[in-house]
């Protein structure tokens, strides 16, 4: 009799499931660990479990790493599970990365994510060619975590005519602009960097490394990030658009005009500074086509990195990323000559964008969630195996294990730098000191302003060739700024600059009216 009535309450019980599962505000939660592996079942769309296997390519910026194989596997063996997709990471060396990725996006090629920036895979011109797609609904369905990692007027200042087109990579934001000298070079020679106040300070130290260290390049140079486009700030300007192109702002211009800054007296001055520090060596020779220094960045064979992005420097408190010593292995003393602001500019130079190629923009966007908000997934790609590549010493530390096979050293490239391992050279509080300043530090005036570059598209394209071929022998100084500079500012106006600053202009006129800057 006992048993007959257990059966019968547990059929009532199934029943009762049964039905309420069919009524209004009973549908399945969302599972409590926020992973998107089920979350179909809880908006309407499909479940995961439904949906086939596929394979996202990935591209970004690094030097080869030996292991990288290995590292892919593990992370494909955790976010399998999570997102039925595997990722194919696809490492290119950072002097290469533009060719490689404006052939695939001229050609159509098939990827799905890649990183882009203000610097190098040019951002701003990819969404006007239409190479990525608008994420703003995706980041709204699949990156609940990923947008709640970022504040709200970072993400701002990379919109195109209010749309994203790419996830903000979260890192220190708020940055300074100065130098790093190697501390042994600088103690030898007795250099006083502590006072160093402008370029002309630098000279004596970089005269006597020329001197005394045949071994050694004594400033560093890439047409990646060169002294001028790579440092706006530290000569008063934020940019419009991407670094390279005419039409910069002075930040302590209320009038906020767009000028030239190839025409400005600024650029004047350091294109001859440059020109004498070339003349005497301090410069390597093919300075002006040398787009990959890592291997030499590596070797610490150059005795001084301009500009160099900081926070704070060896001057004030401990806190400092150190991260020329992490890659270098020698010790460096920063020196910064601005205090820390966020640009449009720095908004924007670490993003991960999804191609318009991209078959799974879905599941692309799944990934770029587990790699900004699962640390399992982002410490993985930037240090790679516990055991193989690093050793853990607590829960949030590390210390990295040298010539492991994989040490890619961009923690940039990797999602939100907030969820990521102290490592043996940082402070142990330091993504919480960085996070802080970021959001207390001045912001530029234009911050928010993005530029709709499509109406005059036709225009920055051919004043990108101009500027490919002037620029850099300018900045290097190879070329004699007294005769190439002119002839450079006629190439851009003949090539249709002056439209392309008076559009930069009308945008940024109608931007304050509707912001009431």
């Amino acid at each position: 009799m006992i048993k007959r009535e257990s059966t019968r309450f547990k059929l009532i019980v199934a029943i009762l499931f049964a039905v309420a599962s069919l009524l209004p505000g009973c549908e399945a939660k969302e599972p409590a660990n926020g992973k998107p592996a089920d979350q179909g079942q809880a908006t309407g769309r499909p479940s995961l479990n439904d949906l086939p296997q596929v394979e996202l390519v990935y591209y970004f910026p690094s030097l080869p790493q030996r292991d990288l194989k290995e590292v892919n596997d593990e992370l494909n063996r955790i976010i399998g599970p999570e997102i039925h997709a595997t990722v194919k990471l696809n490492m290119i060396d950072l002097g290469n990365y533009d060719q490689k990725m404006n052939f695939m996006i001229a050609s159509g090629e098939s990827f799905d994510l890649a990183f882009t920036s203000t610097w190098v895979n040019n951002y701003y011109q990819n969404v006007a060619k239409g190479a990525y797609v608008a994420i703003d609904d995706l980041l709204e369905k699949y990156g609940p975590k990923t947008k709640a990692g970022v504040p709200d007027y970072i993400w701002n200042a990379a919109k195109v005519n209010g749309k994203l087109y790419g996830v903000i990579n979260y890192q220190v934001m708020a940055t300074s602009y100065g130098f790093d000298v190697q501390k042994e070079l600088a103690d030898k020679y007795h250099f006083d960097w502590k006072n160093a106040k402008t370029f002309e300070d630098l000279d004596p130290y970089l005269d006597a490394v020329k001197k005394g260290e045949p071994n050694k390049i004594p400033l560093e140079y890439s047409t990646t990030s060169d002294l001028f486009v790579g440092a706006a700030p530290l000569y008063g300007f934020d940019i419009i658009g991407d670094q390279k192109m005419p039409g910069w702002v002075r930040l302590n211009d209320k009038d906020f005009k767009v000028v030239n800054q190839y025409e400005t007296p600024e650029f004047k001055k350091l294109i001859a500074q440059s020109r004498k520090w070339y003349e005497k060596g301090y410069f390597r020779k093919d300075a002006a086509t040398t787009k990959e220094i890592a291997v030499d960045r590596k070797a610490a064979r150059y005795a001084m990195a301009m500009p160099a992005y900081q926070t704070n420097d060896s001057t004030e408190d401990s806190f400092s990323d150190k991260g020329l010593k992490a890659i270098t292995g020698v010790e460096w003393y920063r020196k910064r000559f601005t205090k820390p602001i966020i640009t449009t500019d720095r908004a924007a130079a670490t993003i991960t964008a999804i191609s318009r190629t991209s078959k799974n923009p879905d599941r692309a966007m799944m990934f770029l969630e587990l790699m900004n908000s699962d640390p399992q997934v982002a410490n993985l790609l930037n240090f790679g195996i516990e055991g193989k590549h690093y050793k853990k010493i607590s829960d949030t530390r590390i210390e990295r294990i040298k010539d492991s096979g994989y040490d890619p050293n961009f923690p940039w490239v990797f999602g939100n730098n907030l969820i990521l391992w102290n490592t043996e050279n940082d402070e142990p509080d330091n993504p919480e000191k960085w996070d802080l300043l970021n959001k207390s530090s001045d912001l530029s005036p234009i911050l928010g302003f993005t530029f709709n570059m499509e109406a005059v598209k036709s225009e920055i394209a051919q004043c990108q060739v101009v500027i490919d071929q002037y620029l850099s022998a300018l900045t290097t100084g190879t070329a004699d700024p007294d005769k190439i500079q002119p002839e450079f500012i006629d190439k851009l106006k003949k090539s249709g600059v002056d439209k392309v600053i008076a559009e930069k202009q009308k945008q940024l006129d109608e931007w304050r009216k509707v912001s009431g800057k």
